[in-house]
């Protein structure tokens, strides 16, 4: 773990603050008039070179309790991408516990560090350093952006078709103060692939009557999150897992249902740069 901190406060240790070369605009509030929910605006710049990130997607997210655990599952309220200038502004419903998670790519296609930070009202971000470590830090390996890593797998429902939502996530302590544990939703960076997926009669194996395959392309760092008097980032290779859900009701058995291994049952989803992963399969029984 590191905390980026101004040159001025580290002397000689040759660590760079996250959104070095070019200050950081004033907040101000953005406008709510017309927004019945929470507001976000911000501008995403690379940390190293300042300039705009146009490859960017900011998503609103609330929390949802699961039961008799400290743990909260987060989904999106709404997603944007930035403009030329690397600017965004949403507005959504926001429940607490609220979070903002971005993602981008580079110029050349490879993936910056998502940026989170938890929201409770109407906000501007400012400049958001889009990127990981930009000098020496300690990491090893560690970079200013990387390969996405990608994570493939296969949906299963018997005996009838059924529509299911998927979505990859990313646990982390909150970021809020509590004592709980935040199963981000992450957005994934190939945005034209759905997250919803019909079980169909068709390229199935295994005697299996419907299927469905998705293939997401994530970030491959693990996220930057603000703290007081820097950013901060955890070293190494994000381990990721696959939520899902059947829609309706009644439904399947199991109603919801994670995956955390690769097919072989034992290896976690660790999204390092440029791996492909095959995950275990989601097996819903019982479909009404």
């Amino acid at each position: 773990m590191h905390i980026f901190e101004p040159l001025s406060s580290v002397g000689l240790l040759c660590i760079c603050l996250v959104g070095c070369g070019g200050s950081a605009p004033s907040p101000s509030s953005p406008k709510s008039d017309s927004c019945m929910g929470i507001v976000v605006t911000g501008v995403l710049r690379d940390s190293l070179t300042n300039q705009p990130v146009s490859q960017g997607w900011a998503v609103l997210e609330s929390g949802t309790q699961l039961l008799t655990t400290q743990n909260y599952n987060f989904s999106a309220s709404q997603q944007v991408s930035s403009d030329a200038d690397g600017a965004f502004q949403l507005c959504a419903p926001g429940t607490p516990p609220s979070a903002i998670v971005m993602i981008a790519l580079d110029s050349s296609g490879k993936a910056y560090p998502p940026f989170v930070a938890p929201v409770s009202s109407t906000t501007n971000l400012g400049t958001i350093p889009m990127g990981g470590c930009t000098l020496t830090c300690g990491f090893e390996d560690q970079q200013q952006t990387s390969l996405p890593a990608t994570i493939k797998g296969v949906i299963t429902s018997t005996p009838i078709p059924k529509t299911v939502s998927v979505m990859p996530q990313y646990s982390m302590k909150a970021l809020d103060g509590s004592a709980t544990l935040w199963n981000l939703a992450i957005p994934i960076l190939n945005n034209s692939q759905a997250f919803t997926f019909d079980t169909v009669p068709s390229g199935c194996t295994d005697q299996i009557p419907f299927c469905a395959a998705y293939t997401f392309s994530l970030p491959s760092q693990k996220p930057v999150w603000p703290v007081k008097g820097g950013y901060q980032q955890d070293a190494g290779a994000p381990v990721y897992s696959i939520y899902a859900v059947p829609d309706g009701t009644p439904s399947c058995s199991p109603s919801a249902s994670t995956v955390f291994y690769q097919q072989d049952g034992i290896s976690p989803l660790t999204g390092a740069p440029g791996v492909q992963l095959s995950a275990e399969n989601i097996n819903l029984t019982g479909c009404q």
